[in-house]
C-alpha cells in the first residue's frame, strides 16, 4: 500500500492530526481539553497507521512496551494499601489518576510511532521542527500571560459539562481549570503555566521546544524569520525568571554545556563564539534588570527541598514493598514531613497528606510501577541517548539534547501528558533522521560502485 495516504475525508493531508494537535494547541488550552487532546487526536493517527504495511517502530521499542505492559498490570494493586499511606478503598480519585495516565502513555506512543511512520513527502523532518518552533511561542505568549495576568482563570467548558464529583477532583481539577499562572504563596510572585498544566510542566516544555526553536526559527531560517525569532527569544526570559523554576534553570545550564562541546568536538568555532556572546548577553540583561531580584529570592527560598527530600525518600519506602509492579498510583502521607499528626484541615489545606510521587516522574514510578518500571522508563531513553550520540547533525545534537533533559527532569517534574509528547517527537525526529541519512548513504554507495571505470588507453 501507498505511504502517500490521505485521511478518511480524502481532502486533508496525511499528517493534519499533528497539524492540529500542535498549531490548535492553544485553542485546545482555552477549552479545557489540552491533557486530553493527545489521546483524542492519537485516534485518527491510530486509524492510519492500521492502513499501513508494515507498521514500523523506533530502536528497542520492547523495552517500551514492557513498560506498558507492566502499567496495566499494576493497576491490580489500586485498592493495596502501602504503609504509612492513606487507607484507598475509599473514592475514585486514584483510579481516575491511573486511567488519565494510562490513556496518555498509550497515546503519546501512537504519536510516536505515527511520526516515525510517515515519510518526508507527508511530514518532512523541517515542517515539524517548525510546528515545535510556533508552539514554543505560544509558550512564551502564555509565559507573558502568566507573568503579567496571573490571576487570569475560568471554568473550562469541559470542566462545566463534567460531573461535580469529577470537576471538583484536585488531580482532575489541575488539568481541565483554565489559569495562566500559579500563585507562588512563599514568595508572591506568579509561576506561569499557560498553556500546559502546571507551572513545572511550563518548565519543561520551555526548554525543550526552545531546543527546536533555536534549529528552525534561527538555524534552518530566513532572514525575516531570524529578525523575528530573536526578540521572541530575549523576552521569552521573562517569564523563565518568574517562573523561579529551578529545575529548568539548571537544564538551561545543561543545555548551554552540551551545545557549547558538541560545537567544540565538531570545531565549529563561529557558531560556538555565537552561543557564547548569546548567552553573555542573555546573562547581562537578567543580572543588570529587576529580574535579578526574583532569582536571588527564589535561591535565597529553597522551601521546597525539604519537602521535597521527605517525599522522595518515602516514594523509595513504597517501592520497596512493590518494587516488581509498585501500587499502580500514588499514595498519599498520613499527616506530613514534620509530624505524623499534621493532616489536612480547612484552616491549613496545605499542612499534609502530600502525594507520594508527585515530585517527579521518576518517583511517580517508583511509586506506581515499582523499581522496575522506573528501570525500564530510564533504559528506553537512555538507550536512545547512545544510540543518537554519533549522529553529528543538527537534528540529531538536537533530538539527543532533548531527551538529554527529560531524563534529568524526570527527577524533578512528572513527564505526563504534555512534556513526555515532546520527548516522543524528539525521539521521532531522531529515528526518521537516522534512517534519511542512512538511505543517503546507501545510494552514495551505489552511485559510487555504479559508475564505470575508465578504459585504460592502449
Amino acid at each position: 500500500m501507498t505511504h502517500d495516504l490521505k485521511t478518511l475525508s480524502g481532502r486533508l493531508p496525511t499528517a493534519w492530526p499533528l497539524a492540529a494537535l500542535l498549531l490548535g494547541y492553544p485553542l485546545w488550552w482555552a477549552l479545557g481539553v489540552a491533557p486530553l487532546i493527545w489521546a483524542a487526536l492519537s485516534i485518527p493517527m491510530l486509524v492510519q497507521l492500521s492502513r499501513r504495511r508494515p507498521v514500523r517502530f523506533p530502536p528497542m521499542f520492547w523495552v517500551w512496551g514492557l513498560f506498558l505492559a507492566l502499567n496495566l498490570v499494576s493497576g491490580l494493586m489500586l485498592n493495596v494499601n502501602a504503609s504509612g499511606t492513606i487507607d484507598v478503598s475509599g473514592g475514585i480519585g486514584h483510579y481516575l489518576a491511573y486511567g488519565i495516565r494510562t490513556l496518555n502513555y498509550f497515546a503519546v506512543t501512537i504519536v510516536m510511532v505515527y511520526v516515525g511512520n510517515l515519510t518526508e513527502k507527508e511530514l518532512p523532518r523541517l515542517r515539524l521542527i517548525r510546528w515545535l518552533s510556533v508552539l514554543f511561542v505560544v509558550t512564551v505568549v502564555g509565559g507573558l500571560a502568566g507573568t503579567f495576568a496571573p490571576n487570569f482563570q475560568y471554568s473550562s467548558p469541559l470542566e462545566r459539562i463534567l460531573p461535580a464529583s469529577i470537576a471538583k477532583n484536585d488531580f482532575v481539577q489541575q488539568f481541565i481549570h483554565v489559569s495562566t499562572a500559579q500563585i507562588q504563596v512563599e514568595l508572591g510572585y506568579p509561576r506561569p503555566s499557560a498553556p500546559f498544566e502546571y507551572a513545572n510542566a511550563w518548565g519543561n516544555n520551555y526548554s525543550m521546544l526552545l531546543v527546536w526553536f533555536i534549529l528552525g526559527a534561527l538555524f534552518y531560517a530566513s532572514l525575516r524569520r531570524r529578525l523575528f525569532a530573536i526578540p521572541v527569544l530575549v523576552v521569552s526570559f521573562v517569564p523563565v525568571v518568574y517562573s523561579q523554576n529551578r529545575g529548568m534553570w539548571v537544564g538551561l545550564i545543561i543545555s548551554v554545556v552540551y551545545i557549547a562541546v558538541r560545537l567544540a568536538l565538531r570545531q565549529r568555532y563561529v557558531l560556538f563564539a555565537g552561543m557564547v556572546a548569546g548567552t553573555a548577553l542573555v546573562s547581562a540583561i537578567v543580572v543588570l534588570s529587576p529580574l535579578e531580584q526574583v532569582v536571588a529570592a527564589r535561591i535565597n527560598t529553597p522551601h521546597s527541598n525539604e519537602v521535597r527530600g521527605s517525599l522522595s525518600a518515602a516514594s523509595i519506602s513504597v517501592a520497596r514493598e512493590s518494587p516488581i509492579i509498585g501500587f499502580g498510583s500514588t499514595r498519599s502521607t498520613i499527616g506530613s514531613d514534620k509530624s505524623a499528626t499534621i493532616g489536612q484541615s480547612p484552616a491549613c489545606p496545605r499542612c499534609g497528606n502530600r502525594v507520594i510521587g508527585s515530585t517527579g516522574q521518576i518517583w511517580l514510578l517508583l511509586v506506581a510501577q515499582g523499581f522496575v518500571g522506573a528501570g525500564l522508563y530510564l533504559l528506553f531513553f537512555a538507550q536512545a541517548v547512545v544510540r543518537y550520540w554519533r549522529d553529528h547533525s543538527p537534528i540529531g545534537m538536537a533530538g539527543t539534547l532533548v531527551l538529554i533533559l527529560a531524563i534529568f527532569y524526570s527527577a524533578f517534574y512528572t513527564a505526563l501528558v504534555s512534556p513526555l509528547a515532546v520527548t516522543f517527537l524528539a525521539l521521532a525526529l531522531l529515528w526518521r533522521n537516522a534512517d534519511v541519512r542512512a538511505a543517503e548513504r546507501a545510494r552514495l554507495r551505489l552511485l559510487q560502485t555504479s559508475v564505470p571505470l575508465p578504459v585504460a588507453s592502449r
